[in-house]
């Protein structure tokens, strides 16, 4: 999943968009979409955050004594103002395109309450149903690395009921290595933890019911931006993945708006990356599944991700204005249990240690046994 840390959008704002993009007896007022007005609706709602913030800030710079430091804080918030209003215009425009990808009026019905689609218990899922490019399989890890961090995703045998449906908790766990120089002793400073929610039908599609996304600086937890449940405050959720998608197609993965507006769109089948992730190459199974991932809360941002059928995601590859940036992650190692974690491939320079720090952070996902925490 994409890191979002989106502006949050005053309470009034995101009512009002939610109803907009409820259902409407009106007509389609002027002519524009559903999903236009509601692209309209939040760059108001953006706004009005904006100004909030930015009311406080001159509030903050009215109580400096020195007459220097009161007229630089004043700059900086007006600078700060500028790029916030282009950001949201950015956003806007984002947004209007996307419903154009998704040829969408409104999003609705929530997938999770949809009467056509029959879901399965995760702990029924077995071969006939499973997805070839993700798994909700309980005790499934994989691990990624990512520049200085490593990506630990692990399937949980906890499922959590939301909208009636029940959801796998998949737990990302990302952390950064950080060695003593002296002692040689290893640690691990969390980046970010986050309780992935997921579904899975009769056909082997899988669904994000949610997340909690808890985010870290410094090893201290700052905020839990990013975090959505189907059915709360408006949210609902999305595909994560097809099992059998078709070309071009692209979908939202979720759907909270201000909040997290992940898409998804198939570009090949059959990609083979300039420069290959060594030990799950795309081109020795004649190529994997390619994604284009984006979101109109970062613009600019966007992700090719690659999949090897019965494996799931091998590679990601970061974007900028549509150019690679140069970061990747790439998957490391994959078992059916947290015992991989000891395995000489994933390259991790104390399981031990890291085991330890895992379950301080998400007991139930990492403790032996959580009470011990």
């Amino acid at each position: 999943m994409m890191n979002n840390h989106p502006t949050k959008m005053t309470a009034i704002g995101a009512l009002v968009a939610v109803c907009v993009s409820a259902p409407s007896f009106g007509g389609n007022h002027g002519g524009a979409s559903p999903c236009a007005q509601t692209a309209r609706t939040l760059y108001a709602a953006c706004r009005l955050d904006i100004f909030d913030d930015y009311n406080v800030s001159e509030a903050n710079c009215l109580n400096l004594n020195d007459d220097g430091e009161r007229r630089a804080c004043r700059r900086e918030a007006k600078t700060t103002l500028r790029e916030a209003f282009e950001a949201c215009f950015d956003q806007r425009e984002a947004r209007v395109e996307t419903c154009a990808v998704l040829d969408e009026e409104r999003y609705d019905p929530d997938p999770l309450l949809d009467p056509g689609i029959e879901f399965v218990d995760p702990d029924d899922v077995g071969p006939a149903q499973a997805n070839p490019y993700v798994s909700i399989v309980a005790g499934h890890t994989h691990v990624l690395r990512e520049e200085d961090e490593t990506i630990i995703v692990h399937a949980t045998d906890e499922t959590k009921e939301i909208n009636g449906v029940t959801c796998r908790v998949v737990v990302d766990a990302v952390v950064e290595t950080d060695t003593d120089d002296e002692t040689g002793e290893v640690d691990y400073e969390p980046v970010e933890v986050t309780d992935d929610w997921l579904a899975q039908d009769t056909n082997g599609d899988v669904y994000y019911c949610g997340e909690l996304a808890r985010n870290f600086e410094d090893g201290e937890l700052t905020d839990l931006d990013g975090s959505f449940k189907a059915g709360v405050e408006g949210a609902k959720s999305g595909i994560w993945i097809l099992a059998a998608p078709e070309l071009g197609i692209a979908h939202r993965q979720e759907y909270a708006l201000g909040e997290a507006e992940d898409v998804v769109e198939y570009v090949d089948f059959a990609a083979v990356p300039a420069e290959e992730n060594p030990r799950f190459p795309c081109s020795a199974a004649g190529g994997c599944l390619q994604t284009y991932d984006f979101t109109p809360l970062e613009p600019d941002v966007a992700e090719y991700k690659y999949y090897l059928p019965g494996v799931g995601f091998v590679m990601g590859e970061a974007l900028e204005d549509g150019l690679p940036t140069g970061e990747r992650a790439d998957l490391v190692c994959i078992g059916d249990s947290l015992d991989v974690l000891h395995d000489p491939d994933c390259d991790i320079d104390d399981p031990d240690a890291l085991l330890e720090k895992l379950c301080e952070l998400s007991p139930d996902a990492f403790c032996d046994d959580p009470d011990d925490s």
